[in-house]
């Protein structure tokens, strides 16, 4: 199985499977989210990391729904939908959760180690530690390292 990504600028990060359950709003009125919101690139749009793994596409918005992912997929036995759905503390139930919209294929424990491994791999090389000033240092953020071939 291989794997081969793409990015895409679009105008909207919330629209990344995982972006309702990685990025919790703090402050409604605000925007505020914890983990922060991915910030948008001047005149394209938010970067959108599109991996292709087998046949099937995944898409993530920022660095830490891509560090969610391999995290629940590294986890053995793999929780439930319903277990995740209730950390989220809403009304919204666990067949919505992008969990349950993973296809069954990629939820084998042998795809699954193959998928963490390669995702862990294909993190280190579009992730790339941005420090951005903040009340605290100690805490950095992350960020897509957006890269385009010379030609």
């Amino acid at each position: 199985m291989s794997i081969k990504y793409h990015f895409t600028f679009e105008p909207n990060w919330c629209h990344a499977p995982l972006a309702f359950w990685v990025h919790v709003p703090v402050d409604a009125a605000s925007g505020q989210f914890e983990p922060p919101a991915p910030t948008a690139i001047a005149h394209r749009g938010f970067a959108v990391l599109h991996v292709l793994f087998d046949r099937h596409e995944l898409v993530f918005s920022s660095p830490e729904q891509l560090d969610h992912f391999i995290d629940v997929l590294a986890r053995k036995p793999l929780p439930t939908s319903r277990q995740l759905s209730a950390r989220r503390g809403t009304s919204m139930g666990p067949n919505g959760h992008w969990l349950s919209r993973l296809p069954a294929a990629l939820k084998r424990p042998r795809v699954r180690a193959r998928l963490v491994q390669a995702l862990g791999n294909l993190r280190a090389q579009v992730v790339g530690v941005v420090p951005e000033p903040q009340v605290d240092e100690a805490r950095k953020r992350f960020r897509f390292t957006v890269t385009f071939p010379a030609r």
